[in-house]
């Protein structure tokens, strides 16, 4: 076995790097981050377009070269991983490009790409060449997410029978990190979206300029229903996610980080009617978890090891996009129940 593992990054932005300075964050929390701290990996290779700052370079391993075209890198370097942290629009591209040059693992940003008729592409070429490739939906490399997951497939609130959820900042840019999570949550139980329904939010919430604030229902495979619905992030960031079942609730609040249940009593007030007691029981949180740390492990566990796989692939990227594409029309083909063709 190697020593270590190679790996080169591409895009030192935000998400890339510089979030790793942010001081309230929980490290790492940026890709340069993660691997830095990993003793398993060495940084080969950083790729970035602009001029890096400074106060930043200075943090940075010094056997870590420094290049401006990421072919370049790739070329001479020779990495075991790359992962690619730039503007959603070069996703397609730059993946494409690591897989002809014969990168086997590879560590993304969502989206996948910038089109559907690009994902698709990527995902033929993918198994085609045997690529494993991570994208970075956040709670899907959150071990107390995992966790919950299995206790709602176990039934520890009985039948699930209605969802609800909260997002802000544009359904593309935050809204997929829902879509995405009510999925991971609720495939087990219901299967996957069969149907979407869109709804433009008018109430002049903030969101990018290319990137729309859109309110929806998922109707899953035996019928339940999931709404999303968004709020204005320059009021208050919320990711907040209510779980209903016959035998009690789950909230998912925090941005994330809490998850809380709430158990059926006997009513206080009303004779011979249950409600949701009041009070809660803590199921994780309020501390967020690593979940840059599982996403580091999981690449190398790929690389490594043949039978495992990413926590989140090109596929369910691809399934996520898939959804927001059919909210965004449904939202201009006034709310038109759209049905999708999902393949487990």
């Amino acid at each position: 076995m190697k020593k270590f593992v190679s790996v080169c990054h591409i895009g030192a932005g935000r998400i890339g790097f510089t979030l790793e300075f942010d001081k309230k964050r929980l490290k790492p929390a940026s890709h340069i981050g993660m691997w830095k701290k990993n003793k398993q990996v060495k940084l080969s290779g950083i790729c970035e377009k602009k001029k890096i700052k400074k106060i930043f370079l200075k943090k940075i391993p010094k056997e870590t070269n420094i290049y401006k075209n990421y072919i370049k890198m790739i070329k001479t370097e020779k990495p075991d991983i790359v992962s690619i942290a730039t503007w959603k629009d070069t996703h397609f591209e730059i993946t494409s490009k690591c897989i002809d040059l014969g990168i086997k693992i590879i560590v993304l940003e969502k989206p996948l790409a910038n089109t559907l008729k690009q994902a698709k592409f990527l995902i033929k070429k993918i198994k085609k060449n045997n690529v494993k490739v991570l994208v970075n939906h956040r709670r899907r490399f959150d071990k107390e997410i995992i966790k919950l997951r299995k206790l709602i497939k176990s039934g520890i609130i009985g039948e699930i029978i209605q969802a609800t959820s909260y997002y802000v900042y544009g359904i593309l840019t935050t809204g997929t990190h829902l879509v995405d999570t009510l999925r991971m949550l609720l495939n087990d139980v219901a299967g996957d979206v069969q149907s979407v329904t869109g709804f433009k939010n008018k109430f002049g919430l903030y969101h990018p300029k290319d990137d729309e604030n859109i309110d929806g229902v998922l109707t899953f495979k035996n019928n339940l229903k999931a709404t999303i619905q968004s709020l204005n992030i320059k009021m208050y960031d919320n990711f907040d996610i209510y779980i209903y079942g016959t035998k009690g609730k789950i909230l998912i609040t925090g941005i994330g980080r809490s998850g809380l249940i709430y158990k059926i009593i006997k009513s206080p007030e009303h004779k011979g009617f249950d409600e949701l007691d009041q009070k809660s029981k803590k199921m994780f949180g309020p501390k967020p978890r690593n979940q840059f740390g599982l996403l580091a492990n999981n690449a190398i566990d790929c690389l490594l090891k043949k039978n495992v796989k990413p926590l989140c692939d090109d596929k369910d990227s691809f399934i996520d996009m898939m959804i927001i594409d059919a909210l965004l029309k449904s939202s201009n083909q006034k709310n038109r129940t759209i049905k999708l063709k999902i393949k487990n």
